[in-house]
């Protein structure tokens, strides 16, 4: 009986596929971070101009992120074929109004983004935009209309239940396809530009806090009664001297991305996990 569960264990070990091997070569580079960030695909994305805001399809067949050129933003998009990236173009729905912060759904087929396009009846001048993946590619962009509209929504972040995060930080909650009126977190924490986990179970945002060391990147986990944690810096090897901010996720949950001296920068996500609180490890 032993021998048949240690066969049976070695062949489901084998079936799991290696991380590192075909998985990174989808990987600008081919290589991943490690604790230690870097700067993410030189000369594809990081590229001397001013990048920030990244969000990626989780096969990796996709990058969007915002490139400021002269006094505007616009979302550019580089796309995979086989191993090789493409040259990075603006999206098909930006380059004509000021567009920024994309953030793609976990399924990759909604597109959430900030932008100054003009839409009669839109109170404010920057709202929140969204597009849709079709088999002709994306739709035109449309509001998301009332509350959200009703207010600026800024770097908006959605979970995988349609929840929107955003700069205050403060939540919209999705409910039947409509979205409830904008509320403030329990405690109420102070931060920007923040990124939601999938399961909303923590949240990383920039903000300037006493001890740290500029704008600096920050953590709060979820507790078990829906409440939030204290936030918690993401330590020395990603908060500098520099300022640090526009934290996103990869679909995959496995890196961390974020903006520092314009460029767009990575890092391995279990720099995360490595400051949870002992009382909410499980």
């Amino acid at each position: 009986m032993r021998q048949i569960c240690c066969a049976a264990i070695l062949i489901a070990t084998l079936s799991v596929p290696v991380m590192g091997q075909v998985d990174d070569a989808r990987l600008p580079g081919g290589v991943r971070p490690g604790s230690a960030p870097s700067v993410f695909a030189t000369g594809l994305v990081s590229s001397g101009a001013q990048e920030y805001g990244l969000t990626v399809t989780e096969d990796w067949s996709e990058i969007y992120f915002t490139r400021l050129t002269g006094e505007e933003s616009v979302i550019m998009v580089t796309r995979r074929s086989g191993n090789t990236w493409s040259p990075a173009e603006p999206a098909p729905f930006s380059g004509e109004h000021d567009d920024s912060h994309p953030w793609l759904a976990p399924d990759g087929d909604r597109l959430t983004f900030m932008s100054r396009r003009p839409r009669p009846g839109l109170y404010q001048a920057l709202n929140t935009w969204f597009v849709e993946r079709t088999s002709a590619g994306w739709t035109d962009p449309a509001s998301l209309g009332s509350p959200v509209s009703d207010q600026t929504v800024h770097a908006p972040s959605v979970s995988a239940n349609g929840t929107i995060y955003a700069t205050g930080l403060t939540r919209l909650r999705r409910v039947d396809g409509a979205y409830l009126p904008v509320e403030r977190l329990t405690p109420d924490i102070k931060g920007k530009q923040p990124t939601v986990a999938p399961d909303e179970s923590f949240i990383v945002f920039s903000a300037r806090r006493e001890g740290g060391r500029g704008n600096d990147l920050y953590v709060v986990f979820r507790n078990p009664d829906g409440s939030w944690a204290g936030p918690v810096g993401l330590g020395d090897a990603v908060n500098t001297s520099v300022n640090e901010s526009s934290p996103t996720l990869s679909a995959d949950g496995r890196f961390l991305f974020f903006s520092r001296n314009e460029d767009i920068w990575w890092v391995d996500a279990a720099v995360i996990e490595a400051v949870r609180p002992d009382d909410l490890k499980e």
